[in-house]
């Protein structure tokens, strides 16, 4: 085995990246969306605005086995480092990943991270087939579950809208005071310093269980920022807030990422002002994103979300929007000496 840094400049390493991304999602999560690989290698090339990404590949007879993917926060949570190890499927159980991931331990360190955390997928009742070597895998290299998360996703094609609208008009009246507001691609210049701030409330309002998690620091620029690499990579982005008419304040805010094809989709946060809680807006922002949606992607069947399953409000709230449970996402920690 050679563990070597993997370049994604070199066509013959990106091609072989692609390709063991697909036997995983062959053998892992075949339900899921497939693979693309001109967004994954447009990402891994991206300069992003708050991340530094240190990438490590495992070659076994001139083949890539595995590779790993460290992402360590430069603005903020600068004591934090994310790992992801992908092992082709034919290559597990003869010690691809461990080589990768104490390469990646042994960089995060020599980089002052204290904390590693790592994301896990595991089964639901009544859910597709999930394996569970990820959580022992995480458990045998000395992490510890931090915080569980249960993903839903709803089929928009699916939408019953007279039951739809009979919620909206339930909300509407606790919400007279608001004006609801979508767009495509970038935050307006209005609402983006609005958008910013309960950017930052996520990790102050939304249950973190114990992951050693700081609140961050974004501001308008670098929320346009991250939203310009996202349109970079060919996503497109529908968002909608409801906006304070007394004072102009955003008071909430959510957004789905709609993967190129326009097939898929995933609600990058939901969040409302804690001003302004109460008024149903939650629910309606959402509504109003699927609407619209629905109007610029009529091909777009699922779109995914997580919650804690600490979040009993945000829950509700999905599931009266026809989300159901389809797997579990496990946040594993651990401390560095």
């Amino acid at each position: 085995m050679q563990i070597t840094p993997l370049d994604v400049h070199d066509q013959t390493q990106v091609h072989a990246l692609f390709a063991l991304e697909q036997a995983v999602h062959a053998a892992d999560a075949p339900d899921d969306p497939p693979p693309l690989r001109d967004p994954l290698v447009t990402m891994l090339r991206q300069e992003h605005p708050d991340v530094t990404v240190a990438l490590t590949s495992a070659w076994v007879d001139d083949e890539l086995a595995g590779y790993a993917l460290l992402a360590m926060p430069t603005l903020d949570n600068r004591h934090l480092a994310q790992v992801i190890v992908r092992v082709d499927p034919r290559r597990r159980r003869r010690g691809v990943g461990s080589a990768l991931f104490e390469k990646m331990v042994n960089h995060a360190g020599s980089q002052q991270r204290t904390t590693l955390i790592s994301r896990v997928t595991g089964p639901v009742p009544g859910g597709p087939p999930r394996g569970e070597a990820g959580a022992r895998f995480a458990e045998a290299h000395g992490f510890s579950a931090a915080l569980t998360n249960t993903q839903r996703r709803a089929d928009l094609a699916a939408t019953d809208e007279t039951a739809e609208q009979q919620l909206l008009d339930e909300c509407l009246p606790h919400a007279a005071d608001y004006e609801i507001v979508t767009w495509n691609g970038l935050t307006p210049d209005r609402s983006a310093g609005g958008v910013a701030y309960l950017v930052n409330r996520v990790v102050t309002d939304a249950p973190m269980g114990d992951v050693d998690f700081e609140e961050t620091q974004v501001d308008a620029q670098r929320l346009h920022a991250e939203e310009r690499n996202a349109l970079e990579r060919g996503t497109h982005l529908v968002g909608a807030a409801a906006v304070h008419r007394p004072t102009g304040e955003v008071a909430a805010f959510t957004r789905i990422d709609v993967r190129p094809p326009g097939d898929h989709g995933d609600i990058y946060l939901t969040v409302a002002h804690p001003k302004h809680r109460g008024h149903r807006l939650g629910t309606i922002v959402k509504i109003e994103v699927h609407r619209r949606v629905r109007r610029e992607f009529p091909q777009l069947r699922l779109v995914h979300t997580g919650n804690a399953d600490a979040n009993a409000h945000m829950v509700a709230i999905n599931d009266r929007l026809g989300y159901r449970p389809y797997e579990t996402s496990i946040t594993y920690q651990r401390k560095l000496d």
